[in-house]
């Protein structure tokens, strides 16, 4: 779930900053430079059902990868039960053995039986060891952190706050007006096939604080919004947030919908689904219709897990001095 976020965290501290913006600018003619919050970029706008909350102060607006979950959990989370499993059973024998001095068949155990059931659990606990010194961290990317990543857009303290684990770099609190937006405007329709909206901080803008207000002598990047369909609601998704800061809720209406929390099951079964009511007005995609069906016991297991990884988690909040900025 958390992947990219994990990456880009991961490599920022790394990585040398003065490399980075060096390569950039030598690179710079190459590209083009990122857009300004004050700069229009559609006549549309949509909310692209990416809002978790909606009032007349701030937005909280999803991140990109919210429903990519469910695959680590199956994979690490039940190498981990496993392994936990097995602990578990060794230890049922040997405490059984040891409680009554003899062998299943009913034979006295002797001295290299002993040494035997002494050594036998440290295979599972030698194993759960690595595994939680260099599985566990990636089991984190989706299990026992925060169920959500959480961006703020506060209109009144224009300010822009991010809600993370402490892991992908906590939370902070980052300035409205010196967010550069990595989004072209002249960008194809192909081009906003599955993209989403990308902001960023650069060290010297000194806009980057944590939690308590203290400067952090840091970059920041954050991805916003569900994946879109095409560089036109790509566009639009932006524009809706950009009036709402610029020029306030009448220029961006609250949504119909907003996205519910509650770890609903039938939620990750459709996370997993991933076929939308657009594929009705599509007869040509089908066929993807009749794919998912022939897979649909594979879903069913990744739904599942999708589900588990949910309730593994904790629903984040923003602490007290972040909900009140504005009021």
């Amino acid at each position: 779930m958390y992947f990219f976020e994990w990456l880009m965290y991961d490599g920022r501290t790394k990585n040398d900053y003065e490399a980075l913006t060096k390569d950039d600018k030598n690179t710079s003619n190459k590209k083009k430079p990122p857009i300004r919050t004050t700069q229009s970029v559609s006549k549309k706008i949509t909310d692209n059902e990416s809002l978790y909350d909606y009032n007349a102060t701030y937005i909280d607006v999803r991140t990109p990868n919210d429903e990519k979950r469910g695959l680590i959990t199956l994979i690490f989370g039940g190498g981990g039960a496993g392994l936990l499993w097995m602990l578990g059973i060794v230890l049922s024998y040997v405490v059984n053995d040891y409680s009554t001095g003899y062998k299943a068949d009913q034979t006295p155990l002797e001295v290299v039986d002993y040494l035997f059931l002494a050594t036998i659990p440290l295979i599972p606990i030698v194993s759960l060891f690595f595994y939680f010194k260099y599985v566990f961290f990636y089991l984190r990317l989706e299990a026992f952190t925060a169920r959500r990543l959480i961006v703020r857009f506060n209109r009144i303290t224009r300010k822009i706050y991010l809600l993370r684990p402490n892991h992908l770099g906590g939370i902070v609190a980052l300035d409205w007006d010196t967010a550069e937006v990595c989004i072209d405007p002249k960008m194809s329709e192909l081009d906003g096939t599955g993209g989403f909206v990308v902001l960023g901080w650069e060290k010297e803008s000194n806009s980057v604080r944590d939690v308590h207000g203290n400067l952090k002598d840091d970059f920041e990047i954050t991805f916003v919004g569900r994946p879109t369909r095409n560089a036109s609601e790509l566009l639009a998704f932006w524009e809706y947030i950009r009036r709402y800061m610029e020029d306030g809720p009448e220029a961006a209406p609250k949504p119909e919908k907003l996205i519910g929390k509650f770890p609903w099951p039938w939620r990750s079964f459709m996370a997993v689904w991933r076929l939308d009511r657009h594929f009705v007005k599509a007869p040509e995609l089908w066929i993807f219709v009749i794919i998912y069906c022939l897979l649909a016991p594979l879903i069913l297991v990744h739904a599942c897990a999708h589900w588990i990884s949910l309730l593994l988690c904790y629903e984040p909040k923003f602490p007290r001095s972040i909900e009140n900025a504005g009021d």
